[in-house]
């Protein structure tokens, strides 16, 4: 036991020492094991080494314990906080980029150093069976940027475990690196030029990480799609053979009327329009035409009012609904939060691809600087930035404020809009979240002066409307984010009349100077208020729900489209969705979302 001690201490002992012979650094401390807290800068933490101390652990243990003293001998921490892209996948590509610029100045110049390097980078990897077939999904894409990127900036190749792991991503990353190699390679010493080098590499690796991820998304669509078709057409199949042995009698005068009605059918459905059959709703119930506009009014609207959030509630009461709504977030922010990042990678992988190369003048494009020597007269080395369709676009999210959507539909509400106007808001979208409800339960005031006047026939609407704004258009999410707790007061949920409400949303809208305006309800059910109903026929908020919606519809460049939480809300909208469990609303939401803008982005490819 004693002689195992001295051989673990004996080891301990030479790792730090050539942890600060390398870096050159005297006086770092360095300490093994997990739960050393970090006292200063020169401290260095290392794995402790196990009782049965073997060769692949003692090798895992070099290769970190030589990439922190290379990190301390060539990488300034503040050259890299002062260059790093904002977004999360830019720096952890920016930061894998760093890493392999200071490890190869080691693995040029400590021979010893390149297999403790690779070991480093293998231990991740020590528990899967590294085939020649390894997939991408297997492979971290900064270890794969890593090895790519050490490859050409000390011409020097790998061992064949560690180039499987860079061989999963090889194709698409080799080519983009090589282009940028030359001028990374000549600055690889000096960490401010290199890093400046660097940047328009990690733009161009990021597109292809986001592409990357929405096209396995995607193909995990098609293929569970495939699967449910399968099944379907099987059981389909094993009815129809069924139906067969049934009606062997069946005349042929029959088949072939069978046969004439199928036929029409595929000839109406190749004459229609392919887009608007495939946004088709078939549980949507179009009004009846009327010669006339619907005969709908209130009774009073002197009593109505459109205000914001904050005059509602006071500051103490407002701050600690938002306290509320934020111990809800870490509940739900693993359900909804990779569905909005999914949504924000389809809108940055948009915008990272929209740049036009080849040009005379703009931003200098280093990848192609080697044409200005070939030929200084035709040297189209610039390139511009397009300002991308997404950018110009708006969002209002109309969430019911009824007393149904009372306790957990409007929490998830509140936090759905609350995650969505942060993501949209990162990606350069405008987003609007609105409120409606009314001020009292069965009229108000409204109603008091109807009694007043005799009771007349037929008031139309009899009570008095409440729409709230949570978050207008041009006030960021830090300045809102407040006002959305207040969902979560149950004094302020009554009753609901959603045609006037879409009707006031889509009029804020209409005075937007966006070129695309996207509207999305959010409700529970149909438009209820007691007092009115009883006063008026009894689908009479129903009917000015269908009339506001068709004329949106038709008349409107708003894209309207409705979730409905565990009520059909499909025989109102063309574009709707309707959910069973409340919990499924986030995810609806950011698919509702996704889906359009990947329409958008389909119809603009179709008209290039």
């Amino acid at each position: 036991m004693t002689n195992k001690k001295n051989i673990i201490e004996n080891f301990k002992q030479s790792i730090s020492s050539t942890v600060k012979a390398i870096s050159k650094n005297k006086d770092l401390n360095i300490y093994f094991g997990k739960n050393t807290e970090k006292k200063d800068d020169n401290q260095v933490n290392l794995p402790l080494p196990s009782v049965h101390l073997e060769d692949m652990e003692k090798n895992e243990i070099r290769g970190l314990a030589d990439s922190i003293a290379l990190k301390f001998k060539y990488h300034d921490e503040k050259t890299h906080i002062s260059k790093k892209p904002k977004s999360k996948s830019g720096d952890s590509i920016f930061t894998a980029i760093e890493e392999s610029r200071y490890e190869s100045l080691g693995i040029i110049e400590f021979t010893g150093i390149k297999n403790n390097i690779k070991n480093n980078i293998l231990k991740k990897y020590k528990n899967n069976s590294l085939s020649n077939n390894i997939k991408k999904e297997e492979v971290a894409f900064e270890d794969a940027i890593k090895i790519i990127m050490q490859e050409n900036l000390t011409d020097q190749i790998f061992d064949e475990d560690i180039n499987k792991i860079g061989n999963a991503w090889r194709d698409e990353l080799e080519p983009i690196i090589k282009e940028n190699i030359n001028d990374l390679k000549e600055n690889i010493n000096n960490q401010d030029k290199f890093s400046k080098l660097s940047l328009n590499l990690v733009e161009q690796l990021e597109s292809i990480q986001a592409q990357t991820e929405i096209d396995e998304d995607e193909n995990n669509e098609d293929e569970n799609t495939e699967n449910d078709q399968e099944n379907e057409n099987n059981e389909n199949n094993e009815e129809n053979q069924n139906l067969d042995k049934k009606d062997d009698t069946s005349t042929e005068e029959e088949l072939s009327s069978e046969s004439e009605d199928t036929q029409t059918e595929i000839i109406d459905d190749e004459n229609s329009d392919s887009e608007n059959s495939r946004e088709a709703n078939p549980f949507y119930i179009p009004p009846k035409e009327n010669k006339e506009p619907f005969n709908y009014n209130a009774y009073t609207r002197k009593f109505d009012e459109t205000i914001n959030a904050q005059e509602l509630c006071d500051i103490e009461e407002l701050s600690r609904l938002r306290q509320n709504l934020d111990k809800q977030i870490d509940n739900m922010d693993n359900i909804i939060s990779k569905l909005a990042n999914r949504l924000q990678r389809k809108l940055m992988a948009q915008q990272n691809r929209w740049w036009e190369f080849n040009l005379e003048e703009g931003i200098l494009d280093s990848a192609r600087l080697p044409r200005i020597i070939i030929n200084p007269h035709q040297s189209l080395s610039y390139k511009k930035e397009l300002e991308s369709e997404f950018k110009d676009t708006i969002v209002t999210l109309l969430i019911d404020n009824s007393g149904s959507m009372r306790g957990r539909p409007i929490t998830v509400a509140a936090l759905s809009a609350d995650i969505l106007a942060r993501t949209l808001e990162r990606c350069g979208v405008k987003v609007e979240i609105l409120g409606f409800t009314t001020r009292s339960w069965k009229g108000g005031k409204a109603r008091d002066e109807w009694i007043r006047n005799g009771r007349p026939a037929n008031p139309g609407r009899l009570n008095e409307i409440r729409h709230i704004i949570y978050k207008n258009a041009n006030s960021p999410w830090r300045r809102s984010k407040t006002n959305l707790g207040l969902m979560l007061r149950e004094g302020i949920l009554k009753e609901n009349i959603d045609g006037e409400a879409i009707e006031w949303a889509s009029n804020r809208l209409n005075k937007r100077h966006e070129n695309r305006k996207i509207l999305m309800v959010i409700s529970d059910g149909a438009p209820v208020d007691d007092s009115t109903l009883s006063t008026n026929s009894g689908s009479y908020l129903d009917k000015h729900l269908r009339y506001i919606i068709k004329n949106i519809e038709t008349n409107s460049n708003i894209e309207l489209l409705a979730i409905g939480i565990g009520h059909d809300v499909t025989r109102y909208y063309k574009q709707a969705l309707t959910i069973i469990e409340v919990d499924q609303l986030g995810g609806a939401i950011t698919n509702q979302l996704a889906l359009l803008f990947d329409k958008k982005k389909q119809t603009r490819l179709r008209a290039s």
